[in-house]
């Protein structure tokens, strides 16, 4: 008896048609749209612990060296024979002592590019851009970082601030006064946990680049320069100093709220009259605000450390009143436990 063989098919197997291709690369689309938001908040998540993490290694920092000296850091100090800032004084509590022995104290210029110019990544918030890439955290030979010290509801300009938070310029060139000393943990009658004592802010602003080359109807003082200037964690002595200061003059994640824009010169031969004059009575105010806004890349606000040695993230929203409250050290103010 025989047995009829399985019948063969011949030619190539058979595969997926266009309509079925369409719909699997479709389906991986929409599977990629779902999952790249939440790659990013997790990546974002990360990066806010490790800022947070930054601000309370800082803030341990700014107790060891009140442990030693029986006061904090200046915020800036000049005159006389040392010149030193926040940042430069926290570098051996940052695991950065051979850093710090390398620092001429006396010479600061002489610090340049080999140490000014060092990217310490205690002093970048991850989330900021270019935090990956050290060159785009710098401006000119000095490096820059993303957070400041409490510097009070005014901290800039100095020649007027009310020095009430904790941290303002020291030494025989200080401002308003001369010969200012660092800050006690004895002063802060506010309480450590209703104090800020460093902040998060976010560096450059074009908008406020721009009045850099405005008309004003009265000459800037100090002298404006590019807001980077003002970021650097060793920034050189001069009038245009900040220290990297933080404050409470405008709400969280304050931006410059205007551009400066040269009027169009009219074509040849027609002599264009002179620009407008800007009142700079008007704008210095906001434009000194926006350089001590607490401020960051983080959704929907900033992180703060506190004088006790806690972090806390401070939501845009909160109110103005509340930041100066817990901006100064000796205001008499009870910011509200919720905030």
């Amino acid at each position: 008896m025989f047995t009829r063989a399985p019948h063969r098919r011949v030619g190539p197997p058979p595969g997926f048609t266009l309509i079925e291709l369409l719909v699997v690369i479709a389906i991986i689309a929409v599977l990629i749209g779902l999952l790249l938001p939440a790659v990013q908040k997790v990546r974002e998540a990360a990066n806010r612990m490790r800022c947070q993490a930054n601000l309370k290694q800082l803030a341990l920092a700014c107790h060891g060296y009140h442990d030693t000296a029986l006061r904090f850091p200046p915020g800036i100090e000049e005159g006389g024979a040392r010149y030193s800032s926040l940042f430069v004084e926290l570098l051996p509590h940052v695991e950065q002592q051979a850093l710090h022995a390398q620092w001429d104290f006396v010479n600061p210029t002489s610090n340049g590019a080999t140490r000014a110019g060092t990217m310490v990544k205690t002093y970048v918030c991850p989330s900021h851009p270019g935090a990956d890439v050290p060159a785009a955290l710098a401006f000119g030979q000095y490096a820059l970082t993303t957070y400041g010290g409490n510097g009070g509801t005014r901290p800039f300009p100095a020649d007027t601030s009310p020095c009430d938070g904790m941290f303002h310029t020291t030494g025989p060139g200080s401002k308003p006064k001369a010969n200012q000393s660092g800050v006690r943990i004895g002063e802060v009658t506010d309480g450590t946990s209703g104090t800020l004592l460093l902040g998060e802010r976010s560096v450059g602003d074009a908008a406020l680049d721009s009045y850099l080359v405005a008309p004003f109807d009265a000459a800037p003082s100090p002298p404006l320069q590019p807001a980077n200037t003002y970021m650097a964690w060793a920034p050189p002595p001069g009038p245009s100093t900040a220290a990297t200061f933080v404050g409470s003059t405008v709400t969280v994640n304050y931006k410059h709220g205007s551009v400066y824009t040269p009027p169009e010169p009219p074509p040849p031969p027609i002599i264009p009259p002179p620009p407008p004059k800007i009142s700079w009575a008007t704008l210095g105010p906001q434009w000194w605000a926006r350089l001590g806004a607490v401020g960051s890349y983080h959704p929907g606000g900033a992180s703060v450390a506190l004088a006790d040695g806690s972090v806390r993230f401070v939501p845009e929203a909160i109110d103005l009143g509340v930041l100066r409250a817990l901006s100064t050290r000796a205001g008499g103010e009870a910011p509200p436990g919720d905030w």
